[in-house]
């Protein structure tokens, strides 16, 4: 039942990172260009949240892939708490060596 919810997502979690580097590529142009020392710092500033952003995006990205390889059964009839459940605390590989990382895929109600 959730194979259509999660390339949904992915789609759009996709699109928000190509959006996000589009832009950063557009405040590099900006920063090395000879504009206004304060546009710079200003589009400097911007980069660096938009940076950050995009990590939290494909941190999330890995998540979701993961839990979609799991293809996980949803039955409607258990509720919404029981399937909400089902998206917490949810075991992510980090690699040969490395522990898994609990993630919450949903926010938790």
């Amino acid at each position: 039942m959730n194979q259509g919810l999660l390339p949904g997502w992915t789609d759009y979690l996709h699109a928000v990172e190509r959006k996000y580097e589009e832009t950063m590529n557009q405040l590099d142009l900006l920063i090395e260009s000879d504009a206004q020392e304060r546009d710079k710092t200003k589009a400097k500033k911007q980069k660096e949240k938009l940076q950050k952003q995009l990590l939290e995006c494909r941190q999330y990205d890995q998540v979701i892939a993961h839990v979609a390889n799991q293809q996980i059964v949803l039955d409607l009839d258990d509720g919404v708490k029981v399937n909400y459940a089902k998206f917490q605390g949810v075991d992510v590989p980090q690699g040969e060596g490395k522990k898994p990382v609990k993630a919450n895929v949903l926010t938790k109600i």
